[in-house]
């Protein structure tokens, strides 16, 4: 008979590795182990509750040592296993998710509107994981999973999801929840030509909020500068006081329902205003320029544009941001590229 191979030592690549701070790394971590047991023919209870402390951390080691179950030799591997997985909640196979963690999960997506179809999929797979487990064990509906599901998915895109799902379900009851597979299918349509694959240097991000001040309405600005465009051509008093007002409007951070993105005047957008200055054609910033611009390495990341070898700034599709939307007043690149994307 083939000797057996020998068990492999701490840090090699075939060693099972525990996370204590990602507390379900732990099932992966005995599953591991315990078939590196069969392989090797590790049968003892004390043999293998050696093995156990040596492939933990010294910190993880040193309090499962002090465990009853470890040294009490009428404890069996078994229960000093059972003992090890109470230690760390979300370990266990019965409590691997909560509703917590579902919830938390929505209000984070929330918060960060999804705009290409990488960000819907990497959440819905996500969300998928813990809600489809939590059926399996009774503790979620498959119509709560949709209201969940629902929650996340944000303005402008749940507009156009909704139109979609009455379009493709006409006969659908209002207050009934759609089926989440019929939500998904209906998002992937709406984000049909979008980035598709998450980029590995980050994860799907919001846009940069302002870290102080009020954040300012683009209509704002588009009555700023056309006063400022008014004042200069005519210098007269009515035009300097238009353009106080619209000042005071803009201090005050006037409440609105458009979308409020980050930037000033858009040196790109130079034509439409006549104002002239030093401004990213990008984000719109005083001082800041397009080739290192920071709006634009945030928004490539999350899949939003893109940039070219020559350093141009383009859609994820391949074509140029549009010079001008119908119906849109934006002022500046970067809100193009967010419009694009709602709509």
């Amino acid at each position: 008979m083939a000797e057996r191979p020998a068990m492999p030592p701490r840090g090699d690549p075939r060693a099972p590795y525990f996370d204590p701070d990602n507390p379900r790394t732990l099932r992966r971590f005995f599953q591991d182990l315990e078939a590196l047991f069969e392989r090797s023919g590790v049968e003892s209870d004390a043999q293998k509750k050696q093995w156990v402390l040596r492939y933990f951390s010294i910190d993880v080691a040193d309090l499962c040592e002090n465990l009853p179950e470890c040294a009490d030799e009428t404890k069996t591997y078994d229960d000093f296993k059972r003992a090890i997985i109470a230690l760390y909640p979300g370990a266990d196979d019965s409590r691997k998710y909560s509703l917590a963690d579902v919830e938390n999960l929505v209000a984070r997506r929330a918060s960060a509107p999804i705009a290409t179809a990488a960000e819907l999929s990497s959440y819905y797979r996500d969300f998928y994981a813990m809600t489809s487990y939590l059926i399996s064990q009774n503790r979620l509906s498959t119509s709560e999973q949709s209201r969940l599901f629902v929650r996340g998915i944000a303005q402008p895109l749940w507009g156009q999801v909704s139109q979609r799902l009455q379009l493709k379900l006409p006969d659908h009851y209002p207050e009934d929840p759609y089926k989440l597979d019929d939500v998904y299918n209906a998002a992937k349509f709406v984000l049909h030509g979008t980035v598709t694959a998450t980029p590995p240097t980050a994860h799907a991000t919001a846009p940069a909020s302002n870290s102080g001040g009020t954040t300012v309405k683009i209509e704002d600005f588009a009555s700023l500068l056309r006063m400022l465009t008014q004042a200069a051509s005519e210098g007269t008093a009515n035009a300097t006081a238009n353009m106080a007002n619209c000042f005071a409007n803009v201090a005050q951070g006037a409440p609105g329902g458009a979308p409020r993105y980050q930037g000033g005047f858009a040196q790109g957008d130079q034509r439409n205003t006549g104002v002239q200055g030093n401004f990213c054609h990008y984000c719109g910033n005083p001082g800041c320029q397009l080739r290192n611009c920071p709006f634009v390495e945030e928004d490539i990341r999350a899949g939003r544009c893109v940039r070219y070898q020559d350093g141009r700034v383009v859609l994820p599709n391949g074509n140029f941001v549009p010079r001008q939307i119908p119906g849109f007043d934006g002022i500046t690149m970067r809100d193009r590229v967010y419009e694009w994307h709602r709509r």
